[in-house]
């Protein structure tokens, strides 16, 4: 019962790990990418607010980034560019334990860099990566898995290659792959930060939460709503109350299921399915930046071991598929060997070219011979690559190179590439320029012609570059282990500590932990600031829309934030929101605790905005006023009032916009509450 009770809470399986890093690295591509149209409005000098007044107006708050160096569009375009080759890399699994580091900088840098910005989905990718840099996260599903077993087990033939280890974790356990951790408390942290940022969210939710309007009144949200979510928002309201609800109890249910010390591959069966639910709930419906996406790729940490065994080794009938290689072609068993161990389920067979009289398949007795299909000649097998698959078709070239990605885990993702007309035609040429010159490659690679490594590779024994068992390593490089343990355990129980100590303070929960100045500075540092605020207490029952009243020099009014004449009504803007980070940095502008930010924000929009470049003569901005509307949301089944809209005066720069002169003259040039000089 110990050992199982180690197992649950100490431990994550190495892939589901890898399969969370995969997922964390495409989520992180995707945030970068989506703010990548952005850089010059919110990372450069010429946008919102330049890294001076950034940096000012922080007032010694704790924050860093290294975007803080890039003042200009062109040098902010250059990181982006270095930080999308750190993110794939860490994807792909290269170097990943210093590219998992690079990745959380860089994470930490978007985020310290603009802080109007962030927001929970920040606050969570934030500590999870934090938390799962201690733990194995390349040991499967990367490039360095794969390198490390080429090295351990340096297979020349095809019966080596349908060789398939009958217990991989035992294997891994055993070689101590690089940054292989079979017990941490890494992963009880992360666990717990999954648990923790679900319970604290539902620990906050009240009022529409309770009646099951929180889901209505939320997709009316017009700066949050996505696309989806606004058709959504049609369906009857009891069918978003019983969604509300479902909502509501996963927010309960996944930490329940997570602390439960019995049924361990029912229960985080369960917290996976519920984690995945409500983030894709979240994902599709809203627009929350990084938060439901961080949270859906966290539910592949809580795929138990079960699954996986019952899951790794048992091949699908319909994916089965022959490989015939070139025996005389050290490239080509190279590449068998990486589609190898890159074949979590054992769907690929590999057969050498040396003889095809009889094709070669797996199935629940292991591997036997078959007569050859009727495609399957000598003279087809010197010429390409050749797979077979299980109803004797045959294929070839490109076709046959989409067919073996196929068989392998996600590569029906790219399998698709290679099938596509017209382009499989170019696929094809490039295959048979690098066909005619495999043997030179071969060389280039250091492999025989013949397809053995070079002399001074074959030496040693198989497997003899592979990580040592802990029997065989040196005493220096044991102790040294333990000491770089003891230090990771350390590290983590203070990262730990301080988002426990933070999560307490940033929410509005029962309790509060101690929190000394020091520990509060390793959470604000890396902004690791645990405030799980979305959708709670609940949705606001306002629909609320900011809108600049600008005047042209040539006396036109326009609204630089999209282009149009302004529009004084939230319900004639429904479905032409500015997005996510617009939503959230005008949001922000108009809390009272930002006003220090509002000045650069005002100069900026003396110049452009998001659909008004700087202009010149009759275009140019004379002047504008800046206006905060509100408007109820109806409750559920009544119509929108048009007149019960709310205008709020943000602020005026130089004389105004069209309304600032004539109509809203009764109205303050700013906001009487925040006595901001001007």
């Amino acid at each position: 019962m110990g050992k199982a009770l180690r197992d649950h809470y100490l431990r994550i399986d190495p892939r589901s790990l890898g399969l969370f890093r995969l997922g964390m690295g495409l989520v992180l591509i995707y945030d970068l990418l989506r703010r990548f149209r952005y850089i010059k409005e919110f990372y450069s000098n010429d946008g919102v607010l330049p890294n001076h007044n950034h940096l000012f107006n922080l007032h010694g708050a704790q924050v860093w980034s290294l975007l803080h160096a890039f003042s200009t569009e062109g040098e902010s375009t250059f990181a982006f560019l270095l930080i999308f080759v750190a993110y794939l890399l860490f994807a792909l699994g290269f170097q990943t334990r210093f590219f998992h580091a690079v990745s959380l900088v860089a994470l930490v840098s978007l985020t310290g860099r603009n802080i109007l910005l962030e927001n929970a989905g920040n606050y969570a990718a934030i500590a999870l990566l934090a938390f799962t840099f201690f733990l194995p996260c390349g040991s499967r599903f990367s490039l360095d898995a794969i390198r490390a077993a080429l090295a351990a087990r340096d297979e020349k033939t095809a019966a080596a290659l349908n060789d398939r280890p009958v217990s991989p974790d035992d294997e891994l356990d055993a070689q101590r792959l690089p940054g292989w951790t079979p017990t941490s408390l890494a992963a009880f942290a992360v666990l717990a930060q999954v648990a923790i940022i679900y319970l604290a969210t539902a620990a906050q939710q009240k009022g529409a939460w309770r009646d099951g309007t929180a889901l209505y009144y939320g997709l009316n949200v017009e700066r949050w709503v996505s696309r989806e979510g606004a058709f959504v928002r049609h369906l009857s309201p009891a069918i978003l109350a019983i969604w509300t609800r479902l909502l509501y109890l996963a927010e309960w249910g996944i930490p329940a299921l997570l602390v439960v010390p019995v049924g361990f591959r029912y229960t985080r069966t369960g917290a996976a399915i519920l984690s995945a639910f409500y983030a894709l709930t979240l994902g599709i419906l809203f627009s929350f930046g990084l938060y439901a996406w961080t949270l859906l790729v966290a539910s592949l940490l809580l795929l138990p071991k079960e699954m996986w065994a019952g899951l790794e080794g048992v091949p699908s009938a319909s994916r089965l598929r022959t490989v015939i290689y070139d025996a005389d072609c050290g490239v080509c068993l190279w590449l068998s060997r990486v589609a190898k161990h890159a074949d979590l389920r054992h769907h690929l067979t590999f057969q050498g070219n040396d003889d095809v009289s009889e094709l070669l398949v797996t199935g629940k007795q292991g591997v036997y011979r078959v007569p050859a299909p009727t495609g399957l000649t000598p003279t087809v097998v010197l010429d390409s690559v050749v797979v077979a698959d299980g109803e004797g078709h045959t294929f070839t070239k490109s076709r046959a190179v989409s067919e073996v990605i196929g068989a392998l885990p996600l590569g029906w993702a790219v399998a698709w590439i290679f099938r596509v007309p017209g382009l499989s035609s170019l696929w094809d040429v490039l295959y048979d320029a690098v066909a005619r010159r495999r043997q030179n490659i071969s060389v280039l690679m250091g492999k025989e012609a013949c397809g053995i490594t070079a002399p001074h590779e074959t030496d040693a024994p198989a497997g003899a570059q592979g990580p040592k068992a802990d029997d065989e390593v040196a005493p220096a490089i044991r102790t040294a282990r333990i000491g770089t343990a003891f230090v990771r355990e350390l590290a983590v129980g203070v990262v730990f500590a301080a988002m426990l100590a933070q999560t307490s303070v940033a929410n509005e929960l029962p309790y509060k932990l101690a929190q000394p100045k020091w520990l509060a500075s390793v959470a604000a540092w890396p902004r690791m600031m645990a405030k799980w605020d979305v959708l709670t207490p609940e949705p606001p029952k306002d629909d609320e829309l900011f809108v600049i009243d600008g005047q042209t020099k040539g006396g036109r009014s326009i609204d630089t934030l999209t282009g149009k004449d302004p529009v004084l009504d939230p319900g004639a803007m429904r479905g032409a929101g500015l997005g996510q980070l617009w939503g959230d940095y005008l949001t922000r502008m108009h809390e009272k605790e930002w006003v220090d930010f509002q000045r650069a924000f005002r100069d900026y929009l003396a110049k452009s905005g998001p659909a008004w470049d700087e202009k010149t003569g009759d275009d140019q901005i004379t002047g504008l006023d800046a206006y905060w509307l509100k408007q109820p949301i109806p409750a559920p089944g009544a119509e929108r009032d048009p007149a019960a809209v709310t205008k709020e005066k943000m602020f005026t720069h130089s004389r105004g916009g069209k309304s600032g002169v004539n109509a809203e003259k009764i109205m303050p040039l700013v906001r009487p509450d925040l006595n901001l000089k001007r």
